[in-house]
């Protein structure tokens, strides 16, 4: 399961690591957890990368839901609006036929995949012709679509039904797509323990980075149990809190981001600190290498196993809610990173709690660029009430949205999202809206051509922290990005890409950035 070529090394030895967290989540038998479950939605292609270029139409017809075919019409000439370019005018085809000509897009978890339409020409005998077909959808609101590729993408944001129309050979044809928005807030079966052994959906492996062999570094991968090949996910990214009473200040220990997913759609990835050679259980340690090895070892998850780089959520409790911003947002490049933060119970503020008793924490948190924000803390006695305040407090001085909770009823811990299912709802109700709206970001869409104009396949598109591919239409879609200047690049494993761009997204997101792989 290595579909970009990367070389994967999983711990042999069970080491011992250092976070914080309740120790006993790692109880339940491994087996109980790994059997692969039916994707909520219907699609059967990859996401966030593959995000189709927008485009819109007033086409008003429709598919029969009684016909296994869709309606046909012809273009006029007379008419620009309607008229399509495409190479295939073939006086042999008298129809265009969509599959399907009807399809429900769930939103589950505030996420859907991509949807693949397809159109073939029909001749007077019902023979099908491959068309070159231009497509388009009437209502952006819901989503796009690419328009020489036919893949669609739900925005997530909002529910209805939609006509999507393909034209080719002067003749038009359309289908229906109708979205659903799920609505429902999944809790999760005790937490798998951290095991050695490759990926698999499920299970909570350990994960040593090639240049760590031999040492005491490693990560915890968690692969949600709908997790298929192809597909891209949203993942949380969780530092451990230190090692304190019951809290063991382990990678292996760490449960904030399990619970916090609903265990489907999202990738779960835990960090650690490093000093040493070794995972650290209190404390910063080596800050430098602790943020080259976040910074390399998310790129990693998100090419190896099919993570939407534009759907990247950094969180933690206690040290690891500082963590979010002391390591998170440390310097402009590994800023780059992040969808939003959850910080559960401390934040990054002035603090004798980091090493430079919080001196840089204003310039941090400034990092966060008005995306999207989560503070919470226990409503009990919890000792880092006082900082999680202090933290709403300067995010609110930069005029960035941040959504609060004090869970009732408990002090200093994040076992609230385990066992209170109506606190961990709001909490849910947060993240799924922000990986389904992306609030406080742009976007990037293009297409790779050859020099006949030709869609080029898995071409690599770059901006920052952001990577995406080319779907077999040439089509790719960077998502996700912090507004202001992005200078976007293109690469491919056997073809030369023209030069890289600079794209200004302050104001909006930008369509048609196209390159030419020869």
């Amino acid at each position: 399961m290595h579909p970009r070529g990367w070389v994967w090394w999983i711990g042999g030895v069970a080491l011992q690591s250092f976070v914080a967290c309740p120790a006993s989540e790692g109880s339940q038998d491994p087996s109980s957890a790994t059997s692969p479950t039916s994707a909520a939605t219907t699609s059967t292609t990859s996401t966030g990368d593959e995000q189709p270029d927008p485009t819109t139409s007033t086409t008003s017809t429709t598919s029969s839901s009684a016909s296994p075919t869709t309606t046909t019409s012809t273009l006029t000439s007379d008419d620009p609006s309607t008229s399509t370019t495409d190479s295939t005018a073939d006086d042999s085809i008298v129809a265009l036929q969509i599959d399907p000509p009807q399809l429900v897009v769930t939103v589950a978890s505030g996420w859907s995949f991509p949807q693949q339409f397809t159109v073939v020409g029909l001749t007077q005998d019902d023979t099908p012709v491959p068309v070159d077909a231009q497509w388009s959808l009437d209502a952006p609101a819901l989503g796009t679509i690419t328009r020489h590729g036919g893949a669609f993408q739900a925005s997530n944001t909002a529910a209805g039904s939609a006509t999507i129309t393909a034209g080719a050979a002067g003749l038009e044809a359309t289908a229906q797509v109708t979205v659903e928005l799920a609505g429902d807030f999944p809790g999760c079966p005790p937490r798998p323990p951290l095991t050695d052994g490759e990926p698999t959906p499920g299970a909570f492996v350990k994960v040593v980075a090639p240049e760590y062999q031999g040492t005491g570094v490693y990560h915890g991968l968690y692969l949600p149990p709908d997790w298929q090949p192809g597909r891209r996910y949203p993942v949380i990214v969780e530092s451990p809190c230190n090692q304190y009473d019951d809290f063991t200040g382990k990678v292996d220990d760490a449960a904030l981001g399990y619970h916090l997913g609903g265990c489907r759609h999202f990738v779960w990835l835990v960090l650690p600190y490093l000093e040493n050679g070794a995972n650290l259980d209190y404390g910063w340690g080596d800050v430098p290498a602790t943020i080259a090895y976040w910074q390399t070892n998310v790129a990693r998850t998100i090419e190896a196993w099919g993570v939407d780089s534009g759907a990247v959520v950094v969180a933690g409790f206690s040290r690891g809610a500082i963590g979010t911003s002391f390591i998170g947002l440390h310097n402009d490049g590994i800023a780059d990173a992040w969808l939003g933060f959850v910080m559960h119970s401390h934040a990054d503020v002035v603090t004798p709690l980091t090493p430079d008793q919080g001196a840089g924490s204003a310039a941090r948190m400034e990092r966060v660029r008005g995306r999207a924000s989560w503070l919470s803390w226990g409503a009990a006695g919890d000792g880092g009430a006082a900082n999680s305040l202090k933290g709403v407090d300067l995010l609110g001085s930069f005029g960035y949205p941040v959504t609060t909770l004090a869970v009732p009823g408990v002090g200093h811990t994040d076992a609230w999202l385990a066992d209170d299912a109506a606190s961990r709802q709001t909490a849910q109700q947060w993240l799924f809206a922000t990986v389904a709206a992306r609030p406080g970001t742009h976007a990037i869409r293009g297409r790779v051509v050859d020099g006949g104009g030709q869609g080029v396949a898995d071409a690599r598109i770059a901006s920052g922290a952001r990577v995406a591919w080319t779907d077999a239409h040439g089509h790719y879609a960077l998502l996700g990005l912090v507004p202001g200047l992005r200078e976007v690049a293109c690469t491919h494993p056997e073809l030369t890409c023209s030069k890289s761009q600079t794209i200004d997204i302050t104001a909006d997101h930008a369509d048609d950035v196209d390159f030419v792989a020869e």
